[in-house]
Parts: structure tokens; sequence; C-alpha cells
């Protein structure tokens, strides 16, 4: 409450000095809270070791036959005459500015909202390499990429195997809209949703390990207090 005290005993100051700052409004700047997405290969249902076999096929339906994988659990295609192993992993997590920023804590809805940056870490210990990480905006109740009300934000770059790695995300020509289109209503939660497909071809090892995808940003706003 300090926080938004303070706030409001600038924009008072700013009413004094020169008539035209609203002492119900001003503008916050902070860090979006990070948010993690571990990818382990424990939850993928493969083999702990080993490639994939390197197994000649004309149909999809050809692969279900690869030792030690299963087909319910995992897709398998026919790529280019060779079976492949194809993996999507979802992860989702709720943002709930209000009560996660505590710049925000008291304040009633916002405005005029600017993302400056949004940056990631990745951390690997998988035994390939991370493809793209492609994250979603959507309602709290969706955790599903496919889904209508799911809008695509931004994209982590390719990751090499087991190594530690930052930058910034590569978002969307309407990232800032459809950030805005969220954020503006503090007390309605939202999903930030991590998504990547991992193919396997055959002769190459089986994924193994865990990468955690960390994701946070720099945000101001015009504030409603």
């Amino acid at each position: 409450m300090r926080v938004v005290s303070s706030l409001r005993a600038l924009a008072v100051l700013g009413v004094a000095g020169c008539g035209l700052i609203s002492a119900d409004i001003t503008r916050v700047s902070f860090d979006l809270p990070t948010k993690t997405y571990s990818f382990d290969t424990a939850m993928w249902q493969l083999p702990a070791t080993g490639t994939v076999p390197q197994v000649a096929c004309t149909t999809t339906a050809d692969c279900c036959a690869l030792p030690g994988i299963d087909c319910a659990m995992t897709t398998l295609s026919c790529d280019s005459g060779m079976c492949a192993l194809h993996k999507t992993i979802t992860v989702s997590q709720t943002m709930d500015l209000g009560q996660e920023v505590s710049q925000l804590h008291g304040a009633q809805s916002l405005a005029d909202i600017f993302i400056s940056q949004i940056t990631y870490t990745v951390a690997s210990s998988l035994n390939i390499p991370l493809p793209p990480v492609v994250i979603y905006l959507a309602p709290s109740g969706v955790v599903d990429p496919g889904d209508p009300m799911a809008k695509k934000f931004g994209t982590v770059p390719p990751s090499p195997a087991g190594m530690t790695t930052s930058g910034s995300v590569t978002l969307e020509p309407d990232a800032q809209q459809t950030f805005a289109g969220y954020a503006k209503t503090l007390d309605v939660p939202f999903n930030f949703i991590a998504s990547t497909s991992v193919v396997v071809a055959g002769g190459m090892p089986i994924p193994n390990g865990q990468v955690d995808v960390s994701v946070t940003g720099k945000v101001s706003v015009q504030a409603s207090l």
C-alpha cells in the first residue's frame, strides 16, 4: 500500500505543479512476474536411453512397430520414407498481475500498456537441441494453444543441447495489443502457454533430460488508482 500512496502523492504534486495530471492516474513501470516452463522427458513415455530405430516406412502405420515406443503416447510419422518420433509438449502458467506485481496493489485498471522487452533464459540438460518454443496468451481456462481463444504472443528461438542461454523473445507484430487486452483488467488472471514440437529422426538419440524456459519482461502502464 506504501507504493500506491507514493504514486498518489506524485500525482497530486503533478496537479499542483501544472494542473494537467489527475490525482487518480499515474504511470507505473514494473517487471513481469517470471514464469518458468519445464519440459521433462521423464514425462514423455519414452525409453530412457538409446536411439530412435532407423525403420523404413511407406505409411505412418508402419512406424508403430518401433520397439519401446508407445504409439498411444507419442506420435510416430513416416517422414521421407523413414520413421521419426514427433512429440509436442505444452505447459501453461497463470499470470495474475493484480496479485503478483506489488507496484499494482490497489490499482483498479490499466491503460496505455507498453512492453519495453520480453526476455528468456533457457537452462537445458537435454541431450538434443530444443526447437523454438512458441508462447501464447489465453483466458485463464484455456491451456491448449490450438484453442481459437489462444493468441500467439512470441517465440523463444531454438536452444542448443545441454546449455544455458538467454536473450529476447521474438514478439508477434500485434504482441502489444494482445498483452494489453489481457492486462488491462487487473482482477482477471490469464494464461501464458508455452508449446514446442520435438522431431527426432531415426538414428538420433532418444530425448533425455530437462529444459526450463523462464520468461519475464519490463512493462510500463498508466494505472488508475
